[in-house]
């Protein structure tokens, strides 16, 4: 008999949160209420939340499940090295098969 598991990702149960998304709202969490709570950047503070909730949206567009792994995939794609090689297309002749 074998035990399958699906996946190897940490799944804590919850619409499929994993301890990566834990790691990376909670800083998020703690200086959203640091910059609301004590400082003048109210505004600011609502904003990034907002960008950050919006980055933990879980989305199936591809296996990466949630928008901050897309977005990450996108600038990775956008800045990555691009080497081109070009060629310059050498003709050939070749002989008609009808006159032989």
């Amino acid at each position: 008999m074998y035990i399958t598991v699906k996946t190897i990702k940490r799944n804590l149960g919850f619409k499929g949160i994993e301890v990566s998304d834990i790691i990376i709202a909670l800083p998020m969490i703690i200086l959203f209420i640091v910059l609301f709570c004590f400082t003048p950047l109210k505004i600011p503070a609502i904003v990034g939340l907002m960008i950050g909730i919006f980055c933990l949206l879980p989305i199936n567009v591809s296996k990466k499940n949630r928008m901050y792994k897309v977005i990450g995939l996108i600038f990775k794609f956008l800045f990555n090295e691009k080497i081109f090689v070009y060629q310059k297309e050498r003709k050939v002749n070749k002989l008609d098969e009808t006159t032989g």
